[in-house]
């Protein structure tokens, strides 16, 4: 059965319960850069016989974006290769999990995808280009809550010289989330859902193999939207 449904991000709701910190355009592209090609340099170093390659293929690929985005600097590389060294040895390697969904009230789901899931430890990471913080801890706390398990909040703190010092929290899920629906409402997007699975349509589209789901009534139900 599919049916309409509103969705929410889990950092919007952070962005209403928590000031999110400042940055500048740079340091925004920056850090969507890091966080995708950190991604990939993950799940290459989980599945490549050879991992001594992977630094500095993730290095030359942050390059290469930057230069695409216009915003290239020698340092930001460098920041780059650093942060990336120190996440892996904080031990936040994992692939990027697919997006989680929790109905809060009728109709109203709450989305959540944290940067890594570890399936050999079963443990789920958010991390941040910056030491741990209010907003930090808010973001995660949707996500566990979504989750209904603990996150591990890994945090990096820039000592002199430029290397990353890795702070980590584990963030236990809140047994409620301190938000008003109605508020929640006002900036959620429409989204099909299939209501039995409780993912989007599109998710069932791109991934039908994780998901178990009779193939004839799935059929039955998508045929009313082509």
């Amino acid at each position: 059965m599919i049916a309409e449904v509103l969705v929410v991000k889990a950092s919007d709701i952070a962005k209403l319960l928590s000031k999110p910190p400042e940055g500048d355009e740079v340091s925004v592209k920056f850090g969507r850069i890091f966080e995708e090609e950190y991604s990939l340099a993950n799940h290459l170093y989980l599945s490549a016989w050879n991992t001594k390659k992977i630094p500095r293929l993730f290095a030359r690929k942050v390059a290469a974006r930057l230069k695409a985005e216009g915003i290239y600097r020698r340092e930001l590389v460098l920041k780059a290769y650093r942060a990336y060294s120190a996440l892996l040895n904080a031990g936040v390697v994992g692939e990027k999990p697919l997006t989680q969904f929790r109905e809060l009230a009728d109709s109203l789901f709450i989305a959540a995808q944290p940067d890594v899931y570890n399936k050999g430890s079963d443990t789920y990471y958010e991390f941040k280009l910056y030491p741990i913080n209010d907003y930090a801890r808010t973001q995660t706390k949707v996500f566990a809550w979504v989750l209904q398990r603990p996150v591990v909040l890994v945090g990096l703190r820039e000592l002199p010289g430029g290397y990353f010092k890795a702070e980590k929290e584990i963030v236990a899920p809140p047994s409620t989330l301190d938000v008003d629906p109605g508020e929640l409402r006002k900036i959620a997007t429409p989204e099909e859902f299939c209501a039995d699975l409780g993912i989007p349509v599109h998710m069932y589209l791109r991934h039908p193999h994780r998901y178990s789901f009779k193939e004839d009534e799935y059929d039955e139900d998508v045929n009313l939207f082509l």
